[in-house]
């Protein structure tokens, strides 16, 4: 008997065992349950685009929060209740709040990822033609922002969600933030990290989600970008690179730049935070009225959730955490040029429905990033870049000329 007894309590102080390939892999089959559940109610009318300060702002805090506590605890731990899941700001003229709850890691819980992503939109401040933006008046038809950025916050839950269900927690901790008034210029991330809940020196790495579930033409249903994993250097890159192979979505990673610094990614990298941005870019229906919960492609955004599933998980079981990396002073590369021209070649063919102004532009663009490409590697200079960086927005121009339609 006295056996049994001491074996049961060495059982009792053996650490947990490492999450294994199998068991990430059913962890990440989860991450995209519950989605439509959550985007439906936050891009529902009742919430009016959750602009910062407003009584439906509040209303879908009630809701995050209650999301949050079924997860982990508040990251605040000055604070008790619900409070300890805000983060109240008042920055430059914008005031919101932040909601942040931490699951703890197994063996280095003062280490963390944070998974987040905005939850503010853009209230009624819409055009008579449905354009919506922060500077406009309440008062036109609803910006449900269901792609930017409801889908983005269903991913953080249903990841959040996969993680609790493992059968042991992550080596590392795992935040998951939702931020406000990222409208109004990334202005919640950047509070948080000017005033950090958890220090950013033990911050291993950021993982962003802004505009997901969007497709940009019925030829790139199955297109989206990581953005600015090359700031965690090559083994972050081999990481993501590894998630997205995994679950087979044609995800192409792009530099820093191809983010331009609009959403919370860019918060951390000014801070030395290795980071990744799941976007899936500006099309025809963003800043929207059109941008509502029919707009979503659920099947993309349950892939898209998996892939930063198994991108968190790996990050905090690593041994090796990423070293940040300052963004390429040259801003592109090759690869780049290699990612962005096979999606303008894929999307040439959807250009009869562009207007014939941009389809000549758009067969230009084309045309411009097959010479680069075809110049290979060793070519590759800041002239390309250049080229590049003005193909890329010439395109998005031309993809929300098109107006905003269901693909």
């Amino acid at each position: 008997m006295r056996l049994l007894v001491v074996g049961l309590l060495a059982a009792l102080v053996l650490p947990a065992h490492a999450l294994t390939p199998a068991e990430i892999a059913a962890g990440a089959a989860r991450a995209g349950n519950g989605t439509r559940t959550v985007v439906r109610r936050l891009a529902g009318n009742a919430l009016r685009g959750r602009d910062n300060g407003t009584p439906e702002s509040l209303k879908a805090q009630t809701y995050l929060v209650r999301k949050l506590k079924r997860l982990g605890a508040g990251l605040d731990g000055t604070q008790t209740g619900d409070a300890a899941y805000r983060q109240p700001f008042t920055f430059g003229t914008q005031q919101g709040t932040n909601l942040l709850a931490v699951i703890p890691g197994r063996e280095l819980p003062n280490e963390y990822v944070i998974v987040g992503a905005h939850y503010d939109h853009l209230d009624s401040r819409s055009t008579p033609d449905g354009h919506c933006s922060a500077g406009g008046t309440p008062g036109g038809g609803i910006c449900n922002g269901a792609t930017d950025n409801a889908a983005g916050v269903a991913a953080v839950l249903g990841i959040g969600s996969a993680i609790k269900k493992l059968p042991t927690a992550p080596r590392r901790s795992i935040v998951l933030a939702l931020w406000d008034a990222e409208e109004d210029g990334l202005v919640g991330s950047l509070h948080y990290v000017s005033q950090p809940l958890v220090p950013l020196a033990s911050t291993v790495a950021y993982v962003n989600f802004d505009i997901q579930g969007a497709n940009l033409l019925p030829s790139l249903r199955t297109t989206s970008f990581a953005v600015s994993s090359e700031t965690g250097g090559p083994a972050f890159q081999s990481l993501v690179a590894s998630a997205i192979a995994a679950e087979g979505l044609g995800t192409r990673e792009l530099s820093y730049i191809f983010g331009q610094l609009r959403s919370d990614y860019a918060s951390f990298v000014a801070k030395s935070v290795p980071s990744v941005f799941f976007t899936d870019a500006t099309g025809g229906c963003y800043h929207t009225t059109g941008d509502d919960f029919g707009l979503v492609n659920f099947k993309k955004l349950a892939t898209q959730s998996r892939i930063a599933f198994r991108t968190t998980v790996e990050l905090a079981e690593t041994a090796t955490p990423p070293a940040f990396v300052a963004p390429n002073p040259a801003l592109a590369v090759y690869d780049d040029a290699v990612a962005i021209n096979g999606i303008v070649q894929a999307g040439l063919a959807d250009q009869a429905l562009f207007s014939p102004v941009d389809q000549a532009l758009f067969q230009t663009t084309a045309t411009q990033l097959q010479a680069i490409v075809d110049s290979g590697f060793g070519a590759f200079d800041g002239a390309d870049v250049t080229t590049l960086l003005g193909a890329s927005i010439n395109t998005l121009g031309a993809l929300a000329r098109l107006g905003c339609h269901r693909y």
